[in-house]
């Protein structure tokens, strides 16, 4: 249950929760003498009662509460997109081999956290479309298909980190062909790959270039985002390769030197990248009302019943 259509009914629980309370404070213990149970033989006979007959008032209060939180409208909230052909289809590969990690130019962070941070908010912006993630080391590995389910792909991508892949090396090649394989069949108005990569692609099964002009056969686009600084001695750089890769699909190379850079190019993308037709995904509502009013009919006649043929009081 995550949704209430009347959300602002529910503000009425704690006055009825504090009036109980006075009610039993103020009231209910000054007119306890006033509840009983018929005669003397009636209480032998329903001996059950007469030890609960104290907490009889309460029902209505419990009654009170279930109604209103029948009345907020309690449900389920689920959207789907209405036609995939109207969306854009996104496959994000990253980079989390060694050099992402050890890096010092993203201080206090390292290049993969700012890198996670910065694909989590993305993500939370492209609600019409459908999104999947593909991580890569030595190998790749896709962590989620395409999918617009985008609270599970937030944690998905918060789970990354550098063993998730154990194989060393940068093999982008790898990761643009198993990208492409999760998009080639598409129905989306349009296909894109984000590969965001600090270093030289240096194994894998094939070299990025071909990889790229395999993904321009599909008609996916890929941009490509050279994150970090030129740091002589400490890890070497190929993003020459990155723009090669981008032409060759009509995409766009970026090169992200710092944090702030990394989030304007992401921004780019997206602005690049926005569906036009603007289309909504649909919204689908599983009432959970009956769960509540149910109930709350059941007590009110349990109430009443007790209050006809035992109690002889009314408060």
């Amino acid at each position: 249950m995550n949704y209430f259509e009347r959300p602002e009914l529910l503000y009425l629980i704690p006055f009825v929760i504090g009036y109980a309370f006075f009610f039993y404070k103020l009231r209910f213990h000054e007119n306890k003498m006033r509840l009983s149970i018929g005669n003397q033989a009636d209480n032998r006979k329903y001996p059950f009662l007469e030890k609960c007959k104290s907490y009889f008032p309460f029902l209505r209060f419990i009654s009170i509460i279930l109604l209103i939180l029948s009345l907020a409208g309690p449900g389920s909230q689920s959207s789907l997109l209405p036609d995939e052909k109207n969306g854009v289809d996104i496959m994000i590969a990253i980079d989390v081999s060694g050099s992402m990690v050890r890096s010092n130019d993203f201080l206090p962070k390292n290049r993969l956290e700012v890198s996670k941070d910065l694909i989590k908010n993305f993500i939370k912006k492209r609600v019409n479309d459908r999104m999947g993630l593909v991580v890569f080391g030595g190998a790749a590995y896709l962590q989620s298909p395409l999918t617009n389910d985008i609270e599970s792909l937030v944690e998905v991508v918060s789970e990354i980190n550098q063993s998730t892949v154990d194989e060393q090396g940068t093999a982008i090649g790898d990761s643009i062909i198993l990208s492409t394989y999760r998009l080639k069949n598409s129905k989306a108005r349009s296909k894109v790959m984000i590969v965001i990569t600090d270093g030289v692609s240096n194994t894998g099964k094939i070299d990025p270039i071909t990889a790229a002009d395999t993904a321009d056969k599909f008609g996916i686009k890929i941009y490509t985002i050279g994150i970090g600084k030129d740091m002589q001695g400490e890890f070497e750089t190929d993003f020459d390769s990155l723009q090669q890769i981008a032409e060759k699909t009509d995409g766009l190379f970026y090169r992200a030197t710092d944090s702030n850079e990394f989030a304007e190019v992401l921004n780019s993308i997206d602005t690049l990248e926005k569906d036009n037709l603007n289309v909504k995904p649909r919204i689908f509502i599983e009432p959970f009302y009956m769960y509540f009013l149910l109930p709350a009919i059941l007590l009110l006649i349990f109430d009443l019943l007790i209050r006809s043929f035992y109690l002889r009081y009314y408060i």
